[in-house]
């Protein structure tokens, strides 16, 4: 295999990964989960991309159906995270602290991160098999271009 399919190979999950962690960070943890119309802004992006690198339209509402579900579940993550700060909040700040009850919802959390970054992988894996291997090395050479790479 060349160093540059291995590299492609490598690069895609990684920036796949990295796209869902800004998805994730967008709204900011503490001021709740992305808009609808901040998602839709995402998705048109990766349309536009998708276009770059010569998909049909069938592929990319394929891609655009994959994201949009896996956006939409990382979402109602975001706002059972926010509804959890809150719950943190009134453990720690109550007359006493529930040592018990912090660490379970210490540990659920850690559960719902883990399971939406899971299907959020999946779902860009899924993604990617709807392209050919030429199109995600193309794809790869945008996302590197839009990130300054």
């Amino acid at each position: 295999m060349s160093r540059f399919k291995l590299a492609t190979l490598i690069a895609i999950p990684l920036v796949v990964i990295g796209g869902a962690i800004a998805y994730a960070h967008t709204g900011g943890m503490h001021h709740g989960p992305m808009s609808e119309q901040s998602m839709e802004m995402h998705l048109d992006h990766m349309t536009a991309m998708l276009t770059k690198i010569g998909a049909s339209d069938a592929q990319k509402s394929q891609v655009e159906g994959i994201l949009k579900g896996a956006f939409t579940e990382l979402g109602n993550t975001q706002r059972a995270h926010h509804a959890a700060l809150g719950k943190a909040h009134e453990l720690l700040l109550g007359a006493s602290v529930d040592r018990a009850q912090m660490e379970a919802l210490r540990a659920e959390q850690i559960r719902s991160f883990d399971a939406a970054s899971k299907r959020m992988l999946t779902a860009f894996e899924d993604a990617a098999e709807v392209l050919s291997p030429e199109q995600r090395a193309a794809l790869a050479e945008e996302v590197r271009k839009h990130h300054g790479g």
